[in-house]
């Protein structure tokens, strides 16, 4: 045994056998009719425990709590070793935490008819959550909770009692466990997104020092990367109830920190920025909103949702001056499909010799107005799907999902300046891929949009709303089929052959999502409509065809526009 492992092994397991701090009461990590199990509990939990005290060499011993802020508790009475936890910044003031190994998205169940279409809605004057003290998610909801009122309850029957006798009005809690208690409120539902997401970690307290919990994390991203976690989700029946955490730190992350300048940090640009901020990089952002950068500079960006929520600095101007010509690494263009053109402008002031620009829009020809400014080879198109974006104010950003980031050569084919590009992505957390032929991706995104935008904001209806309406899902699903007619003319190839099967599919993984067209509707603002829906009729005219149900939405959706 090295001297290291003998110290992080002396830190980790002071009386000989490693004790292993478990909640009881998270059925999905540590089964209820596991904890009387004479040879101890089985689950998620004591299998990843047991399967750290074999690498330490040493005998596990699990020490039990009903409840997790019990275990958190306990922490600094050196009653467990490590402890099995969500990690929580009130938790992390005396237990230091590893990446997380799985997360469990959190939400509400309300009753029908009630004014709650989402999440954030609950959060208002009067309204009453019945939460689980101490819990993770209760933890997130006393920070940022700011109007309504938080009803305490010892545990998650208690808090739906709470809810079943009239003294709160909203239900608090993990996903799952929502599915089987949404059941019991009468005319119940559940909200569709979440308002947080627990991450589950392994925590040890802070006197352990530095070196314990560098081991832990290196157990933890090991795991995870080896596909352990991902049996063992499998074996305890917790595939799909449980998603894996993304790595943190993966192997490509050792590359050089990018000085990365963001044009248009509108709710997409924000999350770029936000997250690969995060991991070291030198993050500018541009935009004119200037209530937006002034919290940037005082408070710092925040972004919340499927990727956690946290809370970064970063720089933020409205002037690109600041920035400084010829430096940029990588410039990315997360402005409207409107402002590509002048974006493309400043974005070649701004980029070094090697630098590259990475465009992300709705829409179709965004390469092909920066290819006015910038050489193609210089060029790179992205392609966003399922986030469900939107601004909660200046400095705030959040997003419902996390699908996935296509990236690809303007060009065509597959380079290792664009593999850098897709490490970059991924080391700061996203979903990410080269992407050989990215104009497929473009326009099947570009097919979906057409189906969203136009009938969601002409409707004033979410994607669901409109998936569910007759009327309106029929009109949706004519601009796809027409948008999809077009790119076969123009020789795309689609991967799917059932037009309304490809557009239902995307929008069943946002449908509490109100589109960027329908938001900018809400909020008075000219929309992306001649890139998206009224793009359509002008490419099909480039093979003879035309599209009529497009025409009529994208004429409709100015006419509105026009009394902004």
């Amino acid at each position: 045994m090295s001297a290291l492992e003998a110290s992080v092994r002396a830190s980790l397991v002071p009386t000989g056998a490693l004790r292993v701090g478990i909640n009881t009461s998270n059925y999905l990590l540590v089964p209820a009719a596991s904890t009387s199990d004479s040879c101890g509990p089985i689950g998620v939990v004591p299998s990843l425990g047991t399967e750290l005290a074999r690498r330490l060499g040493v005998e596990v011993k699990f020490v039990p709590y009903a409840s997790p802020g019990a275990l958190a508790d306990e922490a600094s009475k050196e009653a467990w070793d490590v402890g099995f936890i969500g990690a929580d910044p009130k938790r992390a003031e005396f237990i230091s935490f590893t990446s997380p190994y799985v997360e469990i998205p959190a939400s509400y169940v309300v009753r029908s008819g009630s004014s709650f279409n989402k999440t954030e809605d609950v959060d208002a004057a009067g309204v009453r959550i019945a939460s689980v003290t101490g819990s993770a998610f209760d933890l997130w909801l006393q920070r940022h909770v700011q109007r309504a009122e938080i009803v305490p309850a010892q545990t998650m029957d208690a808090a739906l009692d709470h809810v079943l006798h009239g003294r709160a009005d909203v239900l608090a809690g993990l996903r799952d466990r929502l599915i089987n208690d949404v059941t019991k409120v009468p005319e119940g539902i559940i909200l569709e997104g979440q308002f947080m997401s627990v991450r589950q970690a392994v925590g040890v307290a802070k006197n352990r020092g530095s070196e314990a919990i560098d081991f832990l994390n290196t157990f933890i991203e090991d795991v995870k990367s080896s596909g352990f976690v991902d049996t063992l989700l499998e074996k305890h029946g917790m595939t799909g109830r449980l998603l894996v955490a993304p790595p943190a730190v993966p192997p490509y992350s050792q590359a050089p920190a990018m000085k990365i300048v963001v044009l248009g940090c509108g709710a997409m640009g924000s999350i770029y920025a936000g997250l690969l901020a995060s991991t070291g990089n030198e993050v500018w952002v541009v935009d004119v909103w200037q209530a937006h950068i002034d919290s940037i500079r005082d408070r710092g960006l925040r972004v919340e949702g499927a990727s956690g929520d946290r809370t970064v600095q970063l720089r933020a101007t409205t002037n690109s001056d600041d920035i400084g010509v010829g430096t940029a690494d990588l410039v990315i263009i997360a402005t409207k499909a409107s402002g590509v053109a002048s974006a493309a402008e400043v974005a070649t002031k701004l980029l070094g010799p090697q630098g590259v620009i990475l465009t992300i829009q709705n829409g179709l020809g965004a390469g092909d107005r920066i290819a006015q400014h910038v050489a193609p080879e210089k060029v790179l198109l992205g392609v966003a799907s399922n986030f469900g974006a939107s601004m909660k104010g200046p400095g705030h950003t959040q997003h419902a999902s996390m699908s996935l980031i296509c990236i690809g050569e303007m060009t065509g084919g597959v380079t290792e300046r664009l593999q850098r590009v897709v490490d970059l992505w991924a080391a700061a957390g996203f979903t990410v891929k080269a992407c050989p032929n990215i104009n497929t991706v473009i326009w099947e995104k570009f097919i979906c949009n057409c189906a969203n935008s136009g009938s969601c904001t002409l409707t004033g209806m979410t994607v669901g709303e409109v998936q569910d309406n007759p009327g309106a899902w029929a009109v949706a699903v004519a601009c796809a089929r027409e948008a999809a007619d077009v790119a076969r003319a123009q020789g795309i190839p689609l991967s799917f052959d059932n037009v309304e099967e490809f557009v239902r599919k995307f929008g069943s993984t946002v449908r509490a999502a109100k589109p960027s067209m329908l938001q900018d509707h809400l909020a008075k603002r000219c929309s992306e409509i001649d890139a998206i829906n009224g793009a359509v009729p002008v490419e099909a005219a480039k093979v003879g065809m035309s599209a009529p149900v497009n025409q009529i939405v994208a004429d409709l959706i100015r006419a509105r526009e026009s009394t902004f």
